[in-house]
């Protein structure tokens, strides 16, 4: 399905959290983003544009400010040869199939649209429920690099009529999107992915709500010790609801100091750029597991700036796992990209090293 978000407002475009929300929300119904378009003053050519996009897309969601909500309502309802009705307290088509108190939702020849009128810095508005099922699902294959995906998917993809996008996450995760085709059998291919797959199949598009509901499932608990990726993967797996049933802490130990007063890192380890290495990442591990009651820990040590430190190269990040078993893994890994895109990269890591520690749980 052909489908578009479309925020229209000064004050929507420009307040960047709330913009996220909006995106956040409409994620959640139509499982990705795949076109957005903004526009952040009312436009003459507003009718015009809505046209053409009708004719476009197969489903657009809007959102509009409630300052611009009635213009926008007018412009929608003449496009359909229809006129605006008051309904709830608020201005909807007359010939809406569904509306609410900040809402309608209109068929058109060609396109279903929703229109949403939406107050800034308050709770959004319920979106309207889907007329018909999205035609694609995601996985991801850890321990599978994308060659590798890509080769022993092709017999499923021709056998299931199914077609598929990939992409390298990292050298040994990859993410899969997969679409059903005319007569396709999505469901079926994804079962047969599983099976091929079996113990290396993430379905969904997040690692951190993949680990969460493991541990959850299980009632194990996870912290971590984070230096370069400062608290990324506590907010990270925060902004899931019901984590705290598996999450009890963490420490951001971002200097030296710290890492040695609150984990009891040797001041000996330190030294010399030693907080760039395996042995501050086993000892921030132990360290996590001696304040914390958990039964996982992530430690993330690393040059995550624009230049070298301390004799380490910017980008190389050491991460590494620990069971409360005292079984643990850790690795270096070695990335490009902005600060932020090399603290993500490594809190995804971080992630495929832990399930990779007992790789039984996470499954």
């Amino acid at each position: 399905m052909n489908h578009l978000l479309f925020i229209i407002g000064e004050d929507l475009a420009q307040h960047e959290p709330y913009k996220a929300y909006i995106m956040r929300t409409y994620k959640d119904k139509f499982k990705e983003l795949k076109d957005i378009k903004i526009l952040e003053k009312n436009d003459k050519n507003l009718p015009f544009i809505f046209e053409n996009l009708l004719k476009e897309y197969d489903y657009i969601s809007i959102f509009v400010s409630t300052k611009l909500y009635a213009t926008t309502a007018k412009i929608l309802a003449t496009l359909n040869d229809d006129a605006l009705v008051l309904k709830n307290d608020i201005l909807v088509p007359a010939m809406s199939s569904e509306f609410h108190s900040n809402g309608f939702l209109s068929e058109y020849p060609n396109c279903v649209l929703e229109c949403l009128s939406v107050r800034l810095n308050e709770n959004l508005p319920a979106l309207f429920a889907l007329k018909k099922e999205l035609d694609f699902e995601s996985f991801y294959l850890k321990n599978t690099d994308e060659a590798s995906a890509k080769l022993l998917l092709e017999t499923l993809t021709s056998s299931y009529k199914i077609s598929i996008q990939t992409t390298a996450i990292l050298p040994s995760l990859t993410f899969i999107k997969a679409r059903q085709t005319p007569f396709g059998k999505l469901e079926g291919f994804l079962e047969a992915a599983n099976k091929l797959f079996e113990g290396n199949f993430i379905k969904g598009d997040d690692l951190f709500a993949f680990i969460a509901s493991k541990l959850l499932e299980k009632n194990l608990k996870i912290s971590f010790a984070e230096s370069c990726t400062g608290g990324l993967l506590a907010s990270s797996l925060t902004k899931l609801e019901g984590v705290s049933a598996c999450f009890e802490g963490s420490v951001v130990s971002y200097s030296n100091r710290l890492k040695h007063e609150w984990l009891g890192i040797g001041e000996g380890v330190l030294e010399n750029g030693g907080e760039y290495s395996d042995k501050c990442v086993y000892f921030m591990l132990k360290g996590i597991f001696k304040i914390s009651n958990c039964d996982f820990a992530i430690a993330t040590s690393g040059v995550a700036g624009l230049n070298d430190d301390k004799g380490t190269p910017r980008g190389s990040v050491y991460i590494g796992a620990m069971y409360k078993d005292g079984s643990y893994l850790q690795e270096c890994v070695h990335l490009k990209g902005d600060r932020n895109f090399i603290q993500t990269q490594s809190a995804l890591a971080a992630l495929v090293l832990l399930m990779r520690l007992k790789g039984e749980l996470f499954v």
